[in-house]
């Protein structure tokens, strides 16, 4: 069975990047497809396992910003499109994805470079309780 993963984010992050994620969804299923579908939107994102990239055959990336992460799907075949391309004709995103995949007619990510798994974020910064800017200078006292 042939199998997709796919990375969905629109520029807010919130309904479309989880509309084109169900919309490639279906089409897939219904294609008969096995797919894994990592949505990075406003409210963050929780990177799919390596081993789910790994046995993939094929990567979507219907994506309106810059994928996170996406040293983790280097060496795969991959189709970029916009969101909108996703919700407005995912049977079709499906399709062409597997077939310029197996035809070898669609670029590879990374070019050579070996795959990467997900880094956990960077805990943020402890404040020193130092007051910045402005009004922090203003209202020091």
């Amino acid at each position: 069975m042939t199998k997709i993963v796919a990375v969905t984010s629109c520029i807010t992050g919130i309904a479309h990047t989880y509309m084109a994620a169900e919309a490639l969804e279906q089409a897939a299923k219904k294609a008969g497809y096995e797919i894994t579908v990592e949505t990075q939107g406003s409210a963050g994102s929780t990177p799919m396992a390596q081993s789910t990239i790994d046995a993939a055959d094929v990567v979507i990336f219907a994506t309106d910003l810059e994928v996170k992460g996406r040293a983790r799907f280097n060496g795969k075949p991959f189709l970029q499109i916009g969101v909108s391309k996703a919700l407005a004709d995912a049977p079709n995103v499906v399709a062409q994805a597997v077939s310029s995949a197996q035809a070898g007619t669609i670029p590879t990510v990374g070019a050579g470079e070996p795959a990467a798994e997900a880094k956990p974020a960077a805990a943020p910064k402890a404040d020193s309780g130092e007051k910045k800017g402005f009004f922090g200078r203003l209202f020091s006292n």
